[in-house]
């Protein structure tokens, strides 16, 4: 199974990752990084202002290498022009060819909060995700008990990390009872089948106190998928693969926000 898989390999890549680089040397770091606001830039369920965290996104288990000529400084800057409200960075390195270094090459190029998106399994992760730049991390709650969930989201908030927690299904959000102010992500693509569906969201929601912020993940195409959850009570959404592939991303992401004139 692809979560299986990837968990393991993430694994390996933290033991090699903690013996090249001590945890000592990421909390020195970490002290000359500016937090940027990422949690309180979503507005509260129900409005209508749509807000998208574009993805710096280089290929993906299903698809492979997304585009032949990967320009990460055209398209940030085209998130940038598109209106943005934060920019999510895939750091998975076998994957989905992403890279520690794209966290600070980004943080370079736009002033946007920044998401660190990866499989974190380790408290490593998290220091190291503040130390490359990032203003938030992803929780995946498929891929960490109860107490993994609650200790990493305390650490992250300690050292002045935003934390995006994702589900995939209701009985994972049920891990997540007495956590607060974090990002609720709800992914429609299946973790072991790849497969997208976005009646996984809507199914869910059901559940969602009206409190809870929801950020809505995978399979959104068209302002009319983005209606389709306005309607819902959800403004906010995370895309990378549409954006990715598209001849136009500024002008895609301008019609999805619902700004293209």
């Amino acid at each position: 199974m692809f979560l299986d898989e990837v968990l393991k390999e993430k694994r390996t890549r933290v033991k090699e990752w903690k013996s090249a680089t001590p945890v000592v040397q990421l909390k020195e770091r970490i002290k000359d990084v500016e937090k940027r606001p990422f949690y309180s830039v979503f507005s509260k369920r129900g409005s209508k202002d749509v807000k998208v965290i574009a993805e710096v996104k280089k290929a993906s288990p299903s698809r492979g290498l997304l585009k032949s000529s990967f320009n990460l400084e055209a398209l940030v800057s085209a998130y940038n022009e598109g209106g943005a409200a934060a920019l999510s960075v895939i750091t998975e390195e076998r994957f989905f060819l992403g890279s520690l270094d794209f966290l600070t090459t980004v943080r370079k190029l736009t002033k946007l909060p920044i998401l660190r998106k990866d499989f974190i399994v380790d408290e490593y992760e998290i220091y190291q995700a503040k130390a490359y730049g990032a203003d938030g991390i992803l929780l995946i709650a498929e891929a960490l008990e109860k107490t993994q969930l609650t200790d990493f989201t305390a650490l992250a908030k300690d050292i002045g990390l935003d934390v995006l927690i994702e589900v995939h299904s209701l009985k994972s959000y049920e891990k997540l009872s007495g956590l607060k102010e974090f990002l609720l992500g709800i992914n429609n693509r299946d973790l072991f089948s790849l497969k997208v569906d976005l009646s996984v969201s809507e199914e869910i929601l059901k559940h969602i106190p009206q409190q809870q912020i929801v950020v809505i993940e995978s399979g959104i195409k068209d302002r009319e998928d983005v209606e389709r959850f306005v309607k819902l009570g959800v403004s906010n959404f995370l895309i990378g693969t549409n954006l990715v592939l598209s001849q136009d991303p500024a002008g895609l992401l301008k019609s999805l926000i619902g700004t293209l004139a």
